[in-house]
């Protein structure tokens, strides 16, 4: 664009882009372009780009200007000053920032830009060795920018598992966490969830802002309709998980076929929400939509007069983002595999209509205070002053619920321990022999339910499907009840009483066996047992979903007398859903989505929801 600058056709492009709704862009400054071999910009560059963000403003447009490109869709583009190689050193980070600073100064008062970000994918560039070095890049071009434009927000723009993403690492130097999520699954339903999970993830239990910084799907890899349903499903999703925006991957298709990446990466031409042509795909129509709808929420007052409140919390372990000396499970089974797990643990909780949020461990004792239920999904390990911090917070009247992996597929960790708390916490002792692998899961398992945990009764069933063989612990009660067994009759679910609360001890990595089914038996008795731990906390749940596949997230005024109930049907297909609200409706009215209504009374709403399809609902409660 920058070389064959045809301003007619980006004025066209900008104008489309507001008549479908957008309020902002990112675009990308690609550096053999703009700048020479000491990160100088070049003066025909700067008057394009100021020319482009004139046009945006006269759309009513606003911008987040990239600056190193770097990478974007499938190549890797020469920056001038710097090498790959050489991307993180300090003459190449000197340039860099003196580049971005430079244009910040020049615009940093134009109407149309509406923040700075550092790259796109950087680490698929180069991937910084360490978080230190990753790091001295981050904070060099935060203060350059922040020093010549202190009021516009900044971020990084990199992968989800780079380091500058890491939200424990960067929410204090960025304005915000970005993830570009491109997630893929087996099953349908989990798949939206896993959206939700991870946006709720980079959240940090709410310490870090989230833009949805890209998401999309090629209609060359899927249909159009298919395509616009996930469009649909996500931007409800993001909008429901309190992300402060969402940009689609991308505007539109690519016409240039023969062109460097598309030659050999057919897929990057078909993202866009326009066809080449400049006609609108279907996904055009969704998010024309979705934009209208979303200025009557927000006079709602969504986020302000409205917010939504979180009573329990999944702990994400320190090894989803980093590793220890000698702990190196995320260098065993990656980022993607560990959050996985963790989002496994947060779709139970959601998919129970239990309002949840996550939390990285090492904040977790900031969401003691306000949780009433903590839950550790397969987990391998935790610090040591971690398991002692959550024996405070049980004594004190919390919840704890931990269910623990030792092995599953290729991976082992049978030189741990995940606590070593199994008695003072969970009231049991463990009773593998010796140089044992473990407990073998595979096949069919079934738990039998020996004590009533409602909504669980005893001689229920908790049954699913182990895919992968997966070895676990096994423990003998001391002062902890069994609350279910498997069929061999080996003690497999305690429960503690500690203080004023409980713990609970699965020694089944429900989650983990659930992330690798192929297809998950949604409201199976693992759902239930998710209920019951809410149940077994006090947590009052707002709205209840009459089907598991069915998000509800609620947003309460101060008072309670009103909300705003953002609800997601993650199945591609129909169901007619019934949210059980907790206080008296008074009134229902719709305010947004391509699901209906079809009858409410003073307990109950019911919805007529087609696949992937959402609805927002403005619930006034009785007096």
């Amino acid at each position: 664009m920058w070389r064959d600058w045809n301003e007619d056709a980006v004025r066209e492009d900008l104008r489309q882009m507001k008549d479908m709704g957008v309020r902002a862009a990112r675009i990308f400054l690609k550096c053999e372009d703009f700048a020479d071999e000491a990160g100088v910009p070049r003066p025909e560059a700067v008057e394009k780009l100021r020319k482009l963000l004139d046009l945006a403003d006269e759309a009513g447009l606003g911008v987040f200007v990239t600056f190193l490109v770097g990478h974007m869709s499938g190549k890797n583009w020469p920056i001038p000053w710097t090498s790959f190689e050489g991307l993180y050193s300090p003459e190449s980070v000197e340039k860099t920032c003196r580049f971005a600073a430079r244009i910040a100064e020049l615009f940093r008062d134009h109407p149309a830009v509406a923040g700075w970000i550092l790259s796109n994918e950087l680490s698929l560039v180069k991937r910084a060795s360490s978080v230190e070095e990753a790091l001295v890049l981050l904070k060099a071009f935060v203060q350059a920018i922040k020093g010549v434009d202190p009021h516009h927000v900044v971020s990084s723009g990199d992968i989800p598992d780079s380091y500058m993403q890491e939200t424990p690492s960067v929410k204090h130097i960025v304005d915000y966490v970005g993830p570009h999520l491109y997630l893929y699954d087996t099953d349908s339903v989990r798949h939206g969830y896993m959206y939700a999970a991870m946006l709720e993830l980079f959240a940090d239990a709410g310490e870090a802002p989230v833009i949805l910084e890209e998401f999309g799907f090629s209609t060359l890899q899927y249909s159009e309709e298919s395509h616009a349903a996930f469009v649909n499903e996500v931007l409800y999703t993001a909008l429901a998980h309190e992300a402060s925006g969402a940009f689609v991957w991308c505007f539109s298709d690519f016409p240039s076929e023969s062109d460097p990446p598309y030659e050999w990466r057919p897929l990057e031409l078909g993202f866009g929400l326009l066809r080449k042509d400049g006609s609108g795909k279907p996904a055009a129509e969704v998010f024309r939509r979705f934009s209208s709808e979303l200025e009557a929420v927000e006079k709602l007052g969504l986020n302000k007069e409205h917010r939504r409140v979180a009573h329990s919390v999944v702990v994400a372990p320190f090894y989803v983002f980093r590793d220890y000396e000698f702990a190196w499970y995320k260098q065993a089974l990656g980022f993607h595999a560990l959050s996985r797990l963790v989002g496994m643990g947060y779709t139970l909780l959601s998919a129970s209509s239990t309002p949840a949020r996550v939390v990285y461990e090492f904040d977790a004792e900031k969401a003691f205070g306000w949780s009433k239920l903590v839950v550790l999904p397969s987990a391998v390990a935790c610090l040591a002053s971690t398991w002692r911090k959550l024996l405070h917070y049980v004594e004190a009247g919390g919840v704890l619920y931990a269910s623990f992996l030792r092995a599953v597929g290729g991976f082992q960790a049978l030189h741990d321990s995940p606590t070593q708390l199994w008695e003072e916490l969970f009231g049991v002792k463990s009773a593998l022999e010796a140089g044992s692998v473990g407990a073998k899961l595979h096949g069919r398992l079934t738990l039998r339910v020996v004590e009533d945990i409602p909504p669980l009764s005893r001689g229920d069933r908790i049954a699913l499907d182990v895919h992968e063989p997966a070895y676990t612990f096994r423990a003998r009660p001391v002062d902890a009840r069994v609350l279910a067994v498997r069929e061999d009759g080996e003690p497999a679910l305690f429960l503690a009483r500690r203080g004023k609360g409980a713990a609970v001890l699965s020694l089944v990595p429900f989650e983990a066996v659930l992330a690798g089914q192929e297809a998950l038996e949604w409201g199976s008795g693992v759902f239930e047992l998710y209920e019951a731990l809410a149940l077994l906390a006090g947590i009052e749940r707002p709205y209840v979903s009459s089907d598991s596949r069915v998000e509800v997230q609620t947003f309460s005024s101060p008072a309670g007398s009103t909300d705003i109930v953002i609800t997601v049907n993650h199945s591609p297909g129909s169901i007619d859903a019934v949210l059980t609200a907790r206080r008296s409706i008074a009134g229902v009215e719709k305010v947004g989505g391509d699901a209906e209504v079809a009858g409410s009374t003073e307990s109950e709403v019911n919805l007529r929801m087609p696949g992937k399809s959402a609805v927002i609902l403005h619930v006034e409660h009785a007096r």
